[in-house]
């Protein structure tokens, strides 16, 4: 690589690290690798072999990092791998996840996912533990929010405190999960179901912290709810 083309290439990662966004979001990005390539005719740098970027409590690991610019002119990271992994660590708990392919909006703080499936789990304060997978999910990393698509849809939820209570598992064809209320909507041929006891709806709002689930016309469903109860043995 000629000396301009590392002049080149130092200014552009000073432009990738750089953002528009607060203080405290306005960190810089970091990547290492075993090779880089910059390409004059796209303006973009292509990262491959162990790349591994972080920026602040942001880690993402691939076989192939890209960055490059969107029509807005803003920052644009795609990774690929197999898989690609990351893991977000705040105050009220650690987001980890995999995927085929991950592109980061360094501006919104917004991953979007694909993958076959992709998966995804998030452990709060008090080790409550939230898994699924998907075919597709956007994650905003502001809002600490997960959209999921893809049916369909898998979740499992582990309460640390239950004991020996058995998880509660889902399955629909999209989902909402806002990890900061710990509230889940799932919608399309929802259901939840634990130790035998099931609820069947068009759309499932599932309180992670009261563990209470809110269906029907109450969760403004089209459906009416469908129960299977299983009684205990006296």
């Amino acid at each position: 690589m000629s000396l301009n083309k590392l002049i080149t290439l130092f200014f552009a990662l000073m432009l990738f690290a750089s953002t528009q966004l607060e203080a405290e979001m306005n960190l810089p990005v970091n990547i290492s690798a075993d090779s880089v390539e910059h390409d004059d005719s796209t303006a973009s740098i292509l990262y491959s072999g162990n790349v591994k970027l972080t920026q602040g409590e942001i880690s993402l690991l691939c076989d192939q990092l890209q960055l490059s610019r969107d029509k807005e002119n803003n920052s644009l990271i795609t990774a690929t791998g197999n898989p690609v992994t990351f893991q977000q660590t705040e105050a009220d708990g650690i987001t980890k996840g995999k995927a085929s392919v991950v592109t980061y909006h360094v501006k919104q703080r917004l991953l979007q996912l694909k993958g076959k499936p992709i998966q995804f789990q998030h452990q709060d304060q008090e080790g409550n533990l939230t898994s699924g997978d998907a075919l597709a999910a956007d994650y905003d990393m502001n809002s600490e929010r997960i959209k999921m698509s893809g049916a369909p849809i898998h979740i499992k939820h582990t309460k640390k405190s239950s004991g020996r209570e058995p998880p509660l598992t889902g399955e629909s064809r999209n989902i909402d999960y806002d990890m900061k209320k710990e509230h889940l909507v799932m919608t399309g041929s929802a259901r939840i179901e634990q130790d035998g006891s099931m609820v069947t709806n068009d759309r499932i709002i599932f309180d992670l912290k009261q563990m209470t689930v809110i269906a029907g016309k109450k969760a403004n469903a089209r459906e009416r709810v469908h129960t299977t109860i299983r009684l205990e043995e006296q």
